[in-house]
């Protein structure tokens, strides 16, 4: 970046020096025709007063080193008094090469610039000044450009470098903290440089991203132990259930009790992992693209349906308020598989006789769904973990189940941008969708 600016300010400078030549070139040369034709006239003026030639041998002789020429010549063109070879062929200005100019010194000059005019009695009279002062200036300016402009790119090349150096230095601070905090040296969140730069921006971009990787960290971690501990017990019960029935008889056939039994432990042990791999494909944000118009009014209607002699057969109440024309952009299947695990978690952790309730209202354009049970509920404490893969309470160590329910749930909110809240029903639990305000619309019929 550094070279590129000072590449950059070369060819400014570069530049700049062109239109500054350019505009002094004109001007020294106007000047210089000036000077030229106010002598004209005064040589004209001798010239009356017969005193002309010499006039021009005290002017020859004054620039004896060059750079003022004279020439004056009769009609024919010989000449009678000068110092150049050129001879005029009309009346006005003239620019020419440099050439018979009296004297050695002819400098850096060029070109002659020659003002003509005819006498009264038919003679030529030329007077002329070369370029050398045009051409010497700009050779000054030049020399003083290019030291202006070595010191300024040497200038911009340092303080390019330094405050690179300095933005690198920060980024690599940031780089090293980020490390410590993947290697558990230091605790998030990384602080940047407090000026609201870019540097913050990407500090809280690193922050948000090692967050995330935390929590999948933490959370590969606790499926890891998790399914040690809970596919050990019914693995455990296999082995010793087979191995008892080969000793009770052996050589003979396991008997049928035995195969079923087994048969529903590995069944059981199969919905265990793919409830974990839907648990990941949802938070891998991979269905979004299957997003879609939902009529949730009409999801929530069809779920409590479809629940609601379940929980008759079980002995529960069940109600539901739903209200009309809610649309949700999301993927179906899921929001009515995160409904479903909600209702069967009031249905399995409450004991008969108990209420549930499934509520969806659209007040002013906010929308909001909940589950409401008056079972034990879940202490505030505890709200965080259940949502947690394989956490179970205590109460429900008895209950069928991996304790992934509430994870699916957790991750279809995520997915859609649902805010789930768990609450106190005193007593029971509350479960509260918060639906977000994009892409919902109230349809009026």
């Amino acid at each position: 970046m550094a070279l590129w600016q000072a590449g950059l300010f070369a060819l400014l400078v570069s530049i700049l020096l062109g239109i500054v030549w350019q505009q002094i070139n004109r001007y020294t040369e106007g000047e210089l025709r000036d000077q030229v034709a106010s002598e004209m006239l005064s040589l004209r003026t001798a010239d009356l007063d017969r005193k002309l030639r010499l006039q021009l041998q005290q002017q020859m002789a004054g620039h004896a080193g060059g750079s003022a020429y004279y020439l004056l010549s009769d009609a024919s063109g010989h000449l009678i008094i000068g110092n150049l070879h050129y001879r005029p062929r009309a009346v006005g200005w003239h620019v020419v090469p440099l050439q018979g100019a009296i004297g050695k010194d002819r400098g850096d000059a060029d070109q002659v610039h020659l003002l003509v005019t005819h006498l009264p009695d038919g003679r030529w009279l030329v007077l002329g000044r070369d370029n050398r002062s045009v051409i010497e200036l700009g050779e000054m300016l030049t020399h003083a450009f290019i030291e202006l402009g070595l010191f300024a790119i040497t200038l911009v090349l340092l303080s390019g470098s330094l405050v690179s150096w300095r933005y690198l230095h920060r980024v690599d601070a940031l780089g090293v903290s980020a490390e410590r905090i993947l290697e558990g040296e230091r605790e998030l969140p990384l602080s940047g440089s407090g000026r609201g730069d870019e540097i913050d921006r990407l500090a809280t971009r690193f922050n948000r991203m090692l967050q995330r990787m935390r929590v999948l960290m933490e959370g590969m971690r606790q499926v890891s132990n998790n399914i040690a501990h809970d596919l050990r017990t019914p693995l455990s019960m296999m082995r010793q259930r087979l191995e008892t029935s080969l000793l009770e008889a052996p050589g003979k056939t396991v008997p049928a009790s035995v195969v079923h039994q087994t048969i529903a432990d590995v069944d059981s042990i199969q919905a265990t992992f793919r409830a974990l791999l839907r648990i990941a494909d949802v938070e891998a944000r991979q269905r979004r693209s299957g997003f879609e118009q939902v009529d949730l009014s009409a999801l929530f209607e069809h779920v409590a349906e479809t629940y609601r002699p379940v929980a008759e057969d079980s002995d529960h109440l069940f109600h539901a308020e739903i209200a009309g024309g809610v649309h949700l952009h999301g993927d179906r299947a899921l929001l009515a598989q995160m409904l479903a695990n909600l209702i069967e978690n009031a249905l399995h952790h409450t004991p008969a006789g108990s209420s549930i309730s499934v509520r969806l209202r659209n007040q002013h354009g906010i929308v909001t769904g909940r589950i409401v049970d008056n079972g034990a509920g879940i202490p505030a404490q505890a709200r965080d973990d259940v949502l947690k893969r394989f956490v179970r309470m205590d109460s429900s160590r008895s209950a069928p189940g991996a304790g992934l329910g509430l994870s699916l749930v957790a991750a279809v909110c995520d997915l859609h941008g649902i805010k789930l809240v768990l609450g106190d029903a005193r007593p029971g639990l509350i479960v509260d969708l918060h639906f977000p305000t994009p892409g919902l619309h109230r349809i009026e019929h």
